[in-house]
């Protein structure tokens, strides 16, 4: 009795970590790419960019975003749609950015962006080319208008 209790707890922890390891949704698998530019801003106070420019101006395009962690400058940007000409009729963008404060009047942007495209068949397909990823991202920051 003891042997058949000890082979169904282990069956149970196997079991619940097959789970833990298993993507909950197809977007928890999307590969993070580095954006491939950086936006930089001088000659105003960092802080003010950070804390105050960005998050307005994301609320004025009616952009979603959420900290990530604000005193480290981590903020979650998107998703965000747009329509395209090609291969994809559709374009979602999602953005995760470092903003950083190199000193008091020095603000640098950078990040990693999951693109993805609605092909003729109506299914979400990752991009990764470098050069779609940064024209898509620095289409982005120049929205920011900063």
């Amino acid at each position: 009795m003891r042997i058949l209790a000890s082979l169904w707890l282990l069956a149970v922890v196997v079991s619940l970590d097959a789970c833990a390891q298993t993507p909950l949704t197809k977007e928890t698998s999307l590969i993070r790419v580095p954006m491939g530019i950086g936006y930089g801003i001088s000659d105003v106070v960092c802080e003010e960019v950070k804390n105050t420019s960005i998050p307005k101006k994301l609320k004025d395009l009616e952009i979603p975003f959420e900290w990530t962690d604000k005193n480290d400058g981590l903020l979650s940007v998107g998703p965000l749609t747009e329509e395209s000409e090609g291969v994809h009729s559709t374009i979602r963008q999602t953005y995760f950015l470092n903003i950083t404060c190199s000193d008091e009047l020095t603000t640098s942007i950078t990040g990693e962006a999951i693109l993805e495209g609605l092909n003729a068949s109506g299914q979400w397909v990752g991009i990764t080319d470098s050069t779609t990823i940064e024209h898509y991202g620095m289409q982005f920051l120049q929205r920011l208008d900063l």
